[in-house]
């Protein structure tokens, strides 16, 4: 049996996973280099491939001097290696100082050393030798796909993407329907203050509010709607009870339909390995940073985030969300993550769309949305992110 070696980066923990997923075998032993201050962020690795923790070897350096220093990282690792075992070792991770170090050390032992290329979804397979026209170094397609919960868990995060569905809740045909209303502006005035009205009192409700309550009003801090009606006939919305709407189809009413609209045409046109509504995420013990990600989907081991919004009011109020997926991205998801803004807001100058880009989002707005043209470039875009490898023998002992 072999030791699988990585290099562990808490920044992004996925290529030493693939690696692992791509080359374990039962019976493998692993092992990983890492600062002591990343040390107890290994555990997901454990969890995930049920291992026993025997098996599992961590070699940690100081962050702030061991790591940086050629020949401390060369005794530490030389006293624990053996010359009996066979080592697989994954020099993607940590800085190029230390994966130098690494790489001069498992030289002199039975090695074979590797390169996660996880944007392109390739590994590179290359034999450090005095001979360099053999052609004996290969590449080959990532086979395994990642779940959004393996992800996620990888990333040290809590989630419940297990534990209720994630799911539209009602047909393609009704969040189109609904788009096609706003697309063409057929919503009268009294309708869209009833929208604004529902999303203000009634949204997150958690029982069955009736319709007559309110067309009349629940209380004096709650505006009459008697467009509700009118509004429901506009929408082709048809409730499951004719008198009352249910938290749920509140919510749909609110900007559910639109964050299914998105669900529906993604999975049509990207065809993301898993892909899901209302995901809620959080650091373990941390009650402040609980987060709900409106549609998030996996494609090739790359997440992408979508934050949906049928409107955004003011300038003010878009850098704020742009600066919510900004901060996702760097804190809870990895820079490998993509994050896209979905929006009815019109940006016919472009500025919302710059903005957004220097902040690393992608924005969608409505003049994006309402065109077939241009949302085919926004799915080819998606598919050329997440690097799906479709000929198995790219570029294999021909580089």
């Amino acid at each position: 049996m072999k030791t699988l070696v990585n290099i562990f980066d808490p920044q992004e923990p996925t290529a030493a996973y693939l690696f692992l997923k791509q080359y374990y075998q039962e019976g493998d032993r692993l092992l990983f280099i890492s600062t002591r201050e990343d040390r107890e962020d290994v555990a997901p690795y454990a969890s995930l491939f049920n291992i026993p923790e025997e098996q599992i070897t961590i070699i940690s350096f100081h962050r702030s001097e061991d790591s940086y220093i050629y020949e401390r990282i060369c005794r530490r690792l030389r006293a624990q290696l053996s010359s009996q075992q066979e080592y697989w070792v994954n020099l993607a991770g940590g800085t190029r100082y230390s994966a130098l170090a690494i790489q001069h050390v498992f030289e002199n032992f039975n090695a074979r050393f590797f390169y996660v290329q996880t944007r392109e979804n390739l590994i590179v397979s290359s034999f450090f030798d005095n001979s360099i026209y053999d052609n004996d170094d290969t590449i080959d397609p990532i086979r395994y796909r990642m779940t959004i919960g393996e992800y996620l868990q990888l990333h040290g995060l809590n989630h419940d993407v297990d534990s209720r569905p994630h799911t539209p809740i009602r047909s393609f045909d009704d969040a189109r329907r609904i788009f096609d209303c706003f697309k063409a502006r057929r919503l009268t005035d009294p309708a869209y203050h009833t929208l604004e009205l529902l999303r203000l009192h009634y949204r997150g409700s958690r029982r069955p509010v009736p319709l007559a309550t309110i067309a009349r009003g629940a209380s004096r801090t709650k505006e009459a709607a008697p467009a509700i009606f009118s509004l429901l006939q506009q929408l082709g919305f048809v409730p499951q009870d004719p008198d009352r709407l249910t938290p749920a189809e509140l919510d749909y009413l609110t900007g559910g339909w639109f964050e299914e609209y998105v669900y529906y045409i993604l999975s049509r046109h990207v065809r993301p390995n898993q892909i899901a509504i209302g995901v809620r995420i959080s650091r373990p013990g941390s009650r402040q940073h609980n987060n709900e990600l409106d549609v998030v989907f996996i494609k090739s081991n790359t997440l992408f985030v979508v934050e949906c919004k049928t409107g955004v009011a003011t300038d003010h109020l878009f850098n704020e969300i742009v600066y919510k997926a900004r901060a996702l991205k760097e804190t809870f998801l990895g820079l490998s993550s993509r994050s896209y803004i979905f929006t009815l807001k019109n940006d016919y100058d472009h500025h919302l769309a710059q903005v957004a880009d220097i902040m690393g989002v992608t924005l969608c707005p409505k003049g994006t949305l309402t065109s077939p043209a241009k949302m085919r470039k926004v799915y080819d875009a998606i598919i050329r992110q997440s690097h799906e490898v479709k000929i198995c023998d790219k570029v294999k002992g021909k580089n």
